[in-house]
């Protein structure tokens, strides 16, 4: 199913118009450091290991220095402190979000930033943006849902849960969405995924909400879209361009493959993504692609990390559609340098862009060994 869902997609949130976004900016716009505050926190707090339960959610002290940072998360002049990471659904929505991205990881009964974490971490734009694309939550039903919750907010005034309820609802019925019974989604079923985009939008810092005056206290809430909101999703449409489609197999174990799609304009990172998403891997280690398809081939044609200490190297941060890549063309990848998890793409297609999410794994093929054994995680 095509979803008109590019407003959520990773080029809108790199080609706003909005200098204030970009990450190469100097100074970074106030908006954006409000937006991103409750992230940075999250993953500043995760590089000396944030404290989980035995049910891997966040323990209590880091639940309870939420609520105090961020009171309009939970009202503790009514309920007292919180207890559980269950209590504060838009923390609960930040910490899987984040998991999600890959920017956390579990180690035992800790929570940890990954390199990628810590290289959004330090640059604030580029953390908004990943998270503005993530709105969605990689999940086409949801993307879409979350395409009418951003039409129905970028009007300018602020909607009730209701209006953005009706609007969700009517763009699903236009659409040949159906549930795992066959049965087309209902009110009620619209209505969930909409609170958990609005819940995902005030964790990212893109929606903000405040009580409605005309409604009882806890009852009643206006939504809004937040400054740093309508700087990422105010603006037009980013032209499609188009999407690179690989063929990507795991040279280590046979049978385990994957089809990936990125967008030209979307960089070797984001192919590395995909990749991560395709077999399961957690993004904590070095990687490099080899354009002459060889593993460990010629230097001149390797492009690698962002955070590889070795600053002479091509660095992965460049867009696919500069290498001049033509349909055949072979690629080598190897991700973790002490363990060599290695995959070789071959380019199967270069294509016209949709409304669907990139990067994406189209299809995958086999099952791929854990990236750790079990012994081990707690170190």
């Amino acid at each position: 199913m095509v979803v008109e869902a590019r407003p959520l997609s990773g080029v809108e949130a790199r080609a706003l118009g909005s200098g204030a976004v970009s990450s190469a900016d100097e100074v970074v716009a106030p908006e954006v450091l409000a937006a991103t505050a409750p992230a940075r926190w999250l993953l500043d707090q995760a590089e000396a290991g944030v404290p989980l339960t035995q049910t891997y959610a966040l323990a209590r002290v880091v639940v309870r220095e939420a609520a105090e940072r961020w009171p309009g998360w939970w009202d503790a002049e009514l309920f007292g402190p919180p207890h559980r990471e269950a209590e504060l659904a838009v923390l609960e929505a930040l910490h899987e979000g984040l998991r999600r991205l890959r920017l956390v990881r579990r180690g035992g009964r800790r929570l940890l930033t990954t390199a990628r974490g810590r290289e959004l971490a330090a640059d604030p734009g580029a953390l908004l943006q990943a998270l503005a694309a993530d709105l969605g939550a990689g999940d086409a039903f949801t993307e879409s849902v979350a395409v009418a919750v951003l039409d129905a907010l970028r009007g300018g005034e602020s909607c009730d849960w209701r209006e953005l309820d009706a609007a969700a609802f009517a763009r699903v019925r236009r659409q040949p969405w159906a549930g795992p019974d066959g049965a087309p989604p209902g009110e009620r079923d619209v209505g969930a995924v909409v609170g958990d985009v609005l819940r995902r939008g005030e964790a990212y810092g893109l929606v903000e909400r405040f009580p409605d005056p005309a409604q009882p206290r806890l009852r009643g809430h206006r939504l809004a879209l937040s400054p740093a909101g309508r700087m990422v999703f105010g603006g037009g449409t980013a032209t499609a361009g188009p999407v690179y489609v690989f063929d990507a197999t795991l040279a280590n174990v046979r049978g385990v493959r994957a089809r990936i799609a990125v967008r030209g304009d979307q960089h070797l990172t984001a192919l590395h993504d995909a990749i991560q998403e395709a077999f399961g891997w957690l993004d904590d280690h070095l990687y490099s692609f080899w354009l002459d398809g060889r593993f460990w081939g010629d230097d001149d044609t390797e492009y690698t990390s962002p955070v590889t200490p070795d600053e002479a190297s091509h660095t992965a941060e460049v867009p696919v559609s500069e290498l001049d890549l033509s349909v055949g063309a072979k690629i080598a990848y190897v991700f973790d340098f002490g363990d060599e998890w290695r995959v070789r793409l071959s380019l199967r297609a270069i294509e016209e862009a949709d409304g669907a999410r990139y990067p994406r794994v189209v299809t995958r093929t086999g099952q791929a060994p854990p990236q750790y054994p079990d012994v081990g995680l707690d170190d």
